[in-house]
């Protein structure tokens, strides 16, 4: 097929290539679904202020450690019809080389950014000598003390080895790029195999059944290709002999039937690991690239909020708890004062997913000494509600494979249901504490968005009381 030479690749179209040939075609052909929420908006500003940050670092930091260099800021090279803006390139008058210089609010390098970095290399290549490739990104240990310390702030670390190593594999896959984005027919490039975070699900997943392959939890890439080989995409088609792990089993089992996995023995077990008082608990948090207080390091999570049901016995009703922080600087300190008060020293504190609100415990302690007795002795009294159902002991086909409360919730309970509220994701919540905190939001907005942030992680935990309410009804 002749090439159309007008079609340009950006750093951007190829890295949507690697993540499924059939995005680039969508993008370059104008099929993406492009929707940009309050939360990718915040994403994308966190980055720019990790990369103005990043400059400043470079130029202040870095530069008179090495006199002579000199700093070239977001340089455009093309190389036929490839193209990248890069961040920063240094140039070295002493060697007539450069060195350069990727920025990334992440506190480590992916594979992601490997190829990021290599298809820059490519192109630099046929313009100018580069001895060194580094991503500059942030130091995940780094914890604030008052003003950032820039020279701390940020680690340099150097891939060039890699980057050196993957140049020739990048540039057969550029091309491939390129022909891809050149295609007639969508049909012809390879699509996603993530039909949750698929950019373009009409392209890649126009008939996908409505409990399919890809709601097998943990099934592996490989395990999908196979099963996508045998042209099986619902999960009820896949035959008994398939190489699956038993909870696999178990899901694909209640796609076959259409009927729920009860094992009442595990789920009894698991239940009498409960002791009353009973504390469902849930926290709300806000995680910031550039750490906002003192204490915290980047990428860290803020908890500023939390819903607590009570329950003293099971044919009561529960006494709610609620807490959000909307104070100058940490909000931890006070919302620590109040769960103090909430949670007594003895019951069961129930959550769905304990391992984040365990770390989250973990880091408050840090933060502060005072409470890390509490918080050490909430983590022993933790017990984990969603297990019952991560473990494979009560399985529904309308869970489709998943163990997310959003997920549980509508099936065990109808009644209750996150449509239609105001904020009814967690990304949602992490935004209006975020407008709230540093944006500009008058007083009617603040008093709205606060009513909405304590509906929605009531609901979480009031969820948590139902499905406990629910599982006890299945085992008596």
């Amino acid at each position: 097929m002749k090439q159309n030479t007008t079609t340009r690749i950006t750093k951007s179209d190829f890295l949507l290539f690697c993540e499924a040939p059939r995005h680039l075609w969508a993008k370059k052909h104008g099929q993406i679904e492009i929707s940009i929420s309050d939360f990718d908006q915040h994403l994308a500003e966190e980055g720019n202020r990790v990369e103005a940050l990043a400059q400043e670092f470079l130029a202040s930091v870095l530069l008179p450690q090495q006199p002579g260099d000199q700093l070239l800021w977001q340089q455009t090279y093309s190389d036929e019809s490839f193209d990248s803006r890069l961040d920063g390139l240094v140039f070295k008058p002493k060697l007539n080389s450069y060195d350069l210089y990727e920025i990334k609010s992440s506190t480590g390098v992916d594979k992601d950014i490997l190829y990021d970095v290599t298809f820059q290399a490519v192109i630099l290549a046929k313009h100018i000598p580069v001895d060194h490739y580094y991503v500059l990104h942030l130091n995940k240990e780094y914890i604030r003390s008052g003003e950032l310390d820039l020279a701390d702030l940020f680690i340099a670390e150097d891939i060039s080895d890699k980057v050196k190593a993957l140049m020739p594999e990048v540039e057969l896959l550029r091309g491939e790029a390129l022909r891809v984005a050149q295609l007639s027919d969508p049909d012809q490039a390879e699509h996603c195999l993530s039909p949750k975070d698929c950019p373009c699900p009409d392209l890649c997943h126009p008939e996908l059944p409505d409990f399919s392959i890809y709601d097998i939890p943990r099934i592996s890439r490989i395990k999908k290709l196979q099963l996508l080989e045998s042209k099986i995409l619902a999960a009820k088609d896949i035959p008994a002999s398939f190489d699956l792990n038993p909870k696999q089993f178990l899901v694909v089992d209640r796609a076959k039937t259409n009927t729920e996995h009860i094992d009442h023995n595990a789920i009894t077990i698991e239940l009498e690991k409960i002791a009353f008082p009973l504390y469902f608990l849930d926290y709300e948090t806000c995680i910031c690239a550039i750490p906002q207080f003192d204490g915290y390091h980047p990428q860290q999570q803020i908890v500023f909020q939390y819903s607590l049901h009570k329950l003293e016995k099971l044919g009561e009703e529960p006494i709610h708890y609620e807490h959000i922080s909307l104070v100058e600087g940490d909000p931890t300190h006070p919302l620590l004062e109040r769960l103090k008060e909430d949670i007594r020293e003895v019951g069961t504190v129930i959550v769905w997913n304990k391992s984040f609100e365990m770390t989250m415990n973990k880091e408050m302690a840090k933060l502060h000494p005072e409470y890390a007795a509490f918080l050490e002795q909430l983590n022993e009294r933790i017990y984990d509600l969603g297990d019952i159902v991560n473990l494979g002991y009560y399985l529904h086909p309308g869970f489709k494979g998943s163990w997310s409360i959003k997920h549980v919730l509508p099936v065990m309970v109808p009644d209750l249901s996150y449509k239609g509220m105001a904020i009814g994701k967690g990304d949602q919540a992490s935004m209006a504490w975020w407008n709230m905190t540093f944006g500009q939001v008058d007083q009617r907005e603040k008093e709205q968005l606060t009513e909405a942030l304590l509906r929605y992680c009531e609901l979480d935990t009031l969820a948590m009381v139902e499905i406990y309410r629910k599982l006890v009804d299945l085992c008596n």
